[in-house]
């Protein structure tokens, strides 16, 4: 009797086992099937992501040689040049300096008579506020904005625009803080750019002499610092009846691991950024 009994238990004991294998092996099945469907989901979508991403960069790559063909060919109106130019801006900005492009038209809309000269003019000078409002906003470090006359000296202390790890000790004020301090002289106001004079930290071995121009950009004219950070000067107005004549300026600094287009770091600098970020 007892013998049945005991065999009694180990068969429920088989049934009981063989049935808990097969709910793992389900379970596991499952969880396979289940994981394989997330990861064919994931495949095809960076599959999709890079397809559209070559498709946008084959359409870029043929617009962007029809737009610079159009724009050097001299036959076409200045005025039509001027819409090719915003097209182009609107989709290169940030990768191409088109500094050249705008002097170009400015210098063609000279010889016209003055009304076109001036409708020109106004034109280029909208694309390129509009260009560097945008970068300004992509890069998303604040700003300083100051309208100065002739002549006048006005100082930015970088390290309050952005907090960004800056090296010690070159401050006009107290040399064991952190950060830089620019001074900005005003040199000479013109109709569409400005003269000035930058000294960094007080010192005037580092002076720089700048002419900044509506149709300079942030991300392709900015400035590198000793310790690899960057700041940029912009131009926002000008105003030529005023006596001296006064211009109204941006300058912001570029969060300390923001890397511009074109800019190769060395290993060094790669590695003393990460450490920063972290």
């Amino acid at each position: 009797m007892a013998e049945q009994k005991r065999e009694s238990i180990v068969r429920w004991a088989q049934v009981e086992a063989t049935l808990f294998l097969g709910v793992v092996g389900l379970v596991f099945t499952y969880v396979i099937n289940l994981q394989q469907a997330k990861n064919r989901s994931n495949q095809m979508a960076l599959q999709i992501m890079s397809q559209r991403e070559q498709s946008e960069i084959d359409f870029r790559q043929k617009m962007f040689g029809v737009l610079i063909n159009e724009f050097l060919n001299s036959k076409i109106d200045v005025r039509d040049r001027v819409i090719r130019l915003k097209l182009f801006q609107q989709n290169f900005h940030g990768i191409f300096n088109a500094r050249a492009l705008f002097d170009v038209l400015e210098k063609e809309a000279s010889y016209m008579p003055t009304p076109q000269r001036d409708d020109v003019i106004y034109d280029l000078v909208s694309i390129a506020k509009e260009v560097t409002v945008t970068q300004e906003l992509l890069v998303g470090s604040k700003s300083k904005i100051f309208t100065m006359k002739e002549g006048d000296i006005f100082f930015v202390n970088l390290n309050k625009l952005e907090k960004g790890n800056h090296e010690n000790g070159e401050n006009h004020t107290n040399r064991n803080e952190k950060g830089h301090v620019i001074a900005i002289k005003l040199i000479k106001v013109k109709e569409i750019a400005i003269e000035i004079e930058v000294i960094i930290d007080n010192d005037k071995a580092r002076m720089l002499e700048y002419k900044v121009s509506f149709f300079d950009a942030p991300l392709t004219d900015n400035t590198l610092l000793p310790d690899k950070h960057r700041f940029a000067v912009t131009l926002k107005e000008t105003n030529m009846e005023a006596h001296p004549r006064e211009a109204t300026l941006s300058v912001f600094e570029f969060p300390a691991d923001y890397i511009t287009t074109g800019y190769r770091p060395s290993i060094r600098e790669t590695n003393k950024m990460f450490k920063n970020i972290q």
